[in-house]
C-alpha cells in the first residue's frame, strides 16, 4: 500500500478555521496523520494517507469556506507527483 504525503497552503483568517479543516480532514478517508503549521507564511497543511487526497481536500476545504490550494504531493518514495 502506497503513502502520500500531501502539502497545502491555505488562507486562514480566523482561529475557527482550525477547528473546519480538522472537520474537513475527518471526512476524508485513508488519513493516517494531519498537522498545521500556523507559523508558516502560506499555513502549511500536511497530510499523509493512502491515496492522493490533495483535491478533494481542497474541495471539502473551500465547502467550508477556507481558501487552499496543493503545494506539492510526495509518494512512499518521497518523489514529487
Amino acid at each position: 500500500m502506497s503513502t502520500y504525503i500531501t502539502i497545502i497552503s491555505t488562507v486562514i483568517e480566523t482561529s475557527n478555521d482550525t477547528s473546519l479543516i480538522a472537520l474537513a480532514i475527518a471526512g476524508l478517508d485513508d488519513v493516517s496523520e494531519w498537522s498545521i503549521d500556523l507559523e508558516d507564511c502560506d499555513k502549511v497543511i500536511r497530510i499523509v494517507s493512502t491515496q492522493d487526497i490533495g483535491i478533494e481536500c481542497c474541495e471539502k476545504l473551500a465547502l467550508l469556506g477556507i481558501k487552499a490550494s496543493v503545494m506539492q504531493v510526495f509518494d512512499d518514495r518521497y518523489l514529487l507527483m
